[in-house]
């Protein structure tokens, strides 16, 4: 009786005092961020303050003491009291305080049924969770209860955030962030250690100060995340503040020794130095009073950041390489502690992230870079030790030549004239080991009679070679003796550069590069030049790039202003740095002994270059990027005829001139012929792919396997050959290496329906020149064809549908013997060879427009790359099964109904 009279004044007391108290705050899940200050009322306490009775007297507790005015910046104590409801289907909660370091949280939740519970957090308490605050919690749903909490501690850094989670979410919570938290702490540590051994060995101060900077921080941060208090059960606020307030001066002493301060700004060292030290004289008020130490530690750590961001952003547009870390380690650590320290002071509004965890990390991301800038530094130390010994060298051996020199010039004669015939002794007996090896070969017989067009191109190839040797050394030895001599003619432009083109373009396409000669118009027709010379020069260019080009494309560019003639000869290869480029028209030249032994040559081509341009009233410039390719300018004097004609466009040159004309009709108007090997072990593939390449007008070779590839690539020379991945008897990789150890240079293409990007570029990497999925897209079959043949190709190569119509019902009716053997496959579970037989229908259905079966396929395909459990895969089966049913029944009614 006496209960229910009080409650009967407790609700009677709340309408009346409805407008006195905080809002009832009804609580669900997707409210567990909302944070409890927000909805309670917060209430000065005083220490002989206590909690009340029970659940009917919060209220006039409550209203019988003061509002906070504010948040206590250097000590308190006050009470949070707010009622709950709650609206969620969850008995145990957590109530989680967090952002903030306190002494002491208790909490007592009174419930309308008289129920008191009681939970103790903070500092000076054995916690529930790993390095966090908080308690799990018994609420019962809908519920009304009381929660009156007090917080009391020597300081309030941070506005205190008190949410409610579900016990599942805070778990979660609590590990993703002590495994964040360990992982900061981790590299603190692992990279202070590692710097103090270094500097243990090499007595560099930058290290050790980085190590000591690693330690402060380690130390500061670990009273934020309750490490001493959980881990010793060490709690004093008095060392709080200690490393923040000696982050400073080590942080100063670091990047005063790795940005080199001293010796380049000696007034900003000074400074900053002079600031750390002021900050360090701090501690002793620090420790004794945690709230001035949190003010001091706010504005000192602070300054800091800003003088370090300005002192690196200062050498980084100096030039000095190891700021641009330092700077990014700047604004990584600045960005989330500027943060929380303007939200500490109020000058920011509170937030409800962790704004502790996202300083720990700012400044674990920070040691990181601070680490690649002291790495960066040590690097540039040592290519400055290696330069000043290099120099040494320089100068060492310059005097100890010009000794020589005044001593011995016959002895310098005879060492130049000795390096000149080794150079060309190698160069000259590497094709002729070739010459001399097949020729005596195909006297002997050892060369079988298949293989001699082989061996008769490789002894041209090689012949050739050697001629191009021998001239450029006639065109040295001209050069030196000043009788290298040109003939001036009229000549037709568009002829000489076509020249180039018709010699070179080939050789180019079938690297796999693309060639492209570009006119920029007007140009005149008929100039007066040396033709001979002016291909010499171009096609010794282009060679060039050819040498040194291996993906990508090679660009002419012809162009003329005023008296000028302008060819540029572009490409995308390797490149140049600018110490190479210096050097480069020197004779006997090249970048370093890699480049001979990897690309051959004497050296001799672009100073030989060079010299004609010269005589041509020209000159050659080049320009580079190393990984960005190479582009040679060759400028001459335009000189033109009465007989000149200027042009502005290409057919206006090729009808001014029949043998142009003639040469570039041929191009445009060639019709898509060549040889082609395709192989491919799916005979339903092979018949289709085979009669769209006939189709496209070429010549077709077609094998199952790629051990007869082999053979045909022995007995016949192809233009292009197509290859199948996976093959019985021998594989499209193992035919590959094959055919490619015969000396064959025709591009390879890999037919496959594995598509994947890794997949692609392994086969790149094998040597194939490129790939071609299947089943066959004919727009893109059309365009790589048409690109690695160099001839045009009609748009209409589709197959008529009445010879489709039959392919496919030949395919159709193949499907059966292939579903038999998949479901043998299952039911042995020979998962080997489920695997190739589901690819082989992968790739093969989409050709024959079978989408369902083809999409299944994959499916499955991609389960047994995963090892997908038995279960799944044995209903993709079924279905697979299913609808290779349903097109052999669709087909059979087809021929029924015929």
């Amino acid at each position: 009786m006496r209960s229910l009279i009080r409650i009967l004044i407790f609700i009677v007391g709340s309408m009346f005092a409805n407008y006195s108290t905080a809002d009832v705050f009804e609580y669900s899940v997707d409210k567990q961020d909302v944070n409890l200050h927000d909805h309670a009322r917060l209430l000065v306490s005083q220490e002989s303050t206590r909690f009340p009775a029970d659940f009917f007297a919060v209220d006039e507790w409550a209203n019988s003491l003061q509002p906070l005015p504010s948040r206590a910046l250097f000590s308190g104590r006050y009470w949070l009291v707010t009622q709950i409801t709650n609206e969620s289907n969850l008995n145990d909660l957590v109530l989680y305080p967090y952002n903030t370091v306190l002494a002491n949280i208790e909490t007592r939740i009174y419930s309308e049924y008289g129920d008191v519970q009681r939970y103790f957090s903070g500092g000076k308490n054995q916690n529930e969770f790993a390095f966090h605050y908080g308690n799990t919690i018994h609420l019962k749903p809908n519920t009304k209860y009381y929660l009156v909490t007090v917080f009391e501690s020597d300081f309030f850094y941070t506005p205190t955030k008190l949410v409610i989670k579900p016990t599942k979410d805070f778990n979660q919570l609590v590990i993703k962030e002590n495994l964040l938290m360990t992982l900061c702490f981790s590299v603190g540590i692992i990279l202070g250690l590692y710097n103090l051994l270094i500097y243990i060995g090499s007595k560099d101060l930058t290290h050790l100060y980085f190590a000591l900077f690693a330690a402060v921080w380690v130390y500061s941060w670990s009273h934020f995340f309750h490490i001493s208090d959980q881990l010793f059960g060490l709690y004093s606020a008095h060392l709080h503040w200690l490393g923040f307030t000696l982050a400073p001066i080590t942080n100063i002493l670091f990047y005063n020794s790795l940005l080199k301060l001293r010796e380049t700004h000696p007034n900003l060292s000074v400074t900053s130095i002079w600031l750390g030290i002021i900050s360090a004289l701090g501690l002793p008020f620090s420790i004794l009073f945690p709230g001035f130490g949190f003010l001091w530690a706010t504005v000192m750590t602070g300054s800091a950041l800003c003088l370090g961001m300005y002192v690196g952003v200062l050498r980084l547009l100096e030039g000095f390489k190891p700021a641009r870390y330092f700077v990014l380690a700047y604004i990584a650590m600045m960005v989330p502690n500027m943060i929380g320290n303007l939200t500490n002071l109020g000058i920011l509004p509170p937030s409800t992230l962790n704004l502790y965890l996202l300083g720990l990390v700012g400044t674990a991301l920070d040691a990181m870079l601070l680490a690649f800038a002291v790495a960066d530094k040590f690097r540039l130390t040592n290519e400055e030790n290696v330069e000043l010994n290099k120099n040494l060298e320089t100068k060492v051996l310059k005097r100890t030549y010009e000794l020589e020199q005044l001593a011995s010039q016959l002895r310098d004669a005879s060492e130049s004239k000795s390096r000149f015939l080794a150079n060309m002794s190698h160069e000259i007996r590497t094709p002729m080991t070739s010459i001399i090896g097949y020729a005596d070969g195909i006297i002997l017989g050892d060369i079988k009679p298949h293989e001699r067009n082989h061996a008769i191109n490789v002894i041209l190839q090689n012949s050739r070679h050697v001629l191009g040797l021998i001239n450029d050394i006639l065109d040295m030895s001209k050069i030196e003796a000043n009788r290298l001599e040109i003939e001036l003619i009229e000549a037709n432009l568009f002829k000489s550069i076509a020249h180039v083109e018709s010699l070179l373009g080939k050789q180019i396409r079938d690297k796999g590069l693309e060639f492209e000669l570009h006119y920029t118009f007007p140009l005149p027709d008929f100039i007066v030049i040396d033709p001979t010379r002016l291909r010499q020069i171009l096609l010794n260019l282009t060679s060039n790039a050819l040498k040194f080009t291996s993906v990508g494309k090679i660009t002419l560019d012809v162009a003329c202003s005023e008296d000028v003639l302008k060819i540029s000869v572009k490409d995308t290869g390797i490149g140049m740095t600018s110490t190479e480029q210096k050097e480069l028209f020197s004779a006997f030249y090249q970048a370093d002994s890699s480049t001979s032994r990897k690309y051959g040559g004497t050296g001799l081509g672009l100073n030989i270059s060079k010299n004609l341009a010269n005589k041509l009233n020209g000159d050659i410039t080049v320009e580079s990027e190393v990984g960005s390719g190479t582009t040679f300018t060759l400028t001459l004097g335009l000189f033109t005829t009465e007989n000149t004609r200027w042009v502005n466009s290409l057919e206006e040159a090729i009808l001014s001139q029949s043998p142009v004309c003639d040469i570039h009709q041929n191009e445009n108007n060639r019709e898509l012929k060549g040889d082609v090997l395709l192989a491919e072990d799916h005979s339903d593939n092979s018949r289709l792919i085979q009669r769209i390449l006939e189709r496209m007008g070429l010549n077709v070779t077609a094998v199952e396997n790629g051990q007869l590839a082999v053979q045909a690539a022995l007995d016949k020379d192809f233009d292009l050959i197509l290859m199948d991945i996976q093959m019985p008897v021998m594989d499209g990789e193992q035919a590959l290496n094959f055919i490619q150890a015969t000396g064959c240079t025709a591009p390879i293409l890999a037919l496959t329906a594995n598509t994947m990007q890794h997949e692609v570029e392994r086969y790149l990497k094998l040597g194939f020149t490129d790939h071609l999925a299947k089943p066959i897209d004919r727009d893109e079959f059309s365009k790589k064809i048409s690109h690695y043949l160099n001839i045009s190709v009609s748009d209409d190569i589709d197959i008529p549908n009445e010879e489709f119509e039959q392919l496919k019902s030949k395919y159709i009716s193949g499907l059966y013997e292939q579903k038999v053997q998949i479901q043998n496959q299952m039911k042995y579970h020979d998962i080997d060879g489920l695997g190739r037989s589901v690819h082989a229908v992968k790739g093969t259905a989409g050709m024959f427009e079978c989408t369902e079966i083809q999409n299944i396929a994959s499916k499955i395909d991609k389960m047994l790359k995963e090892r997908i459990d038995n279960d799944a895969l044995e209903q993709q089966v079924s279905e697979l099964i299913l609808a290779m049913d349903r097109a052999i029944h669709i087909t059979d009614n087809s021929k029924l109904v015929i």
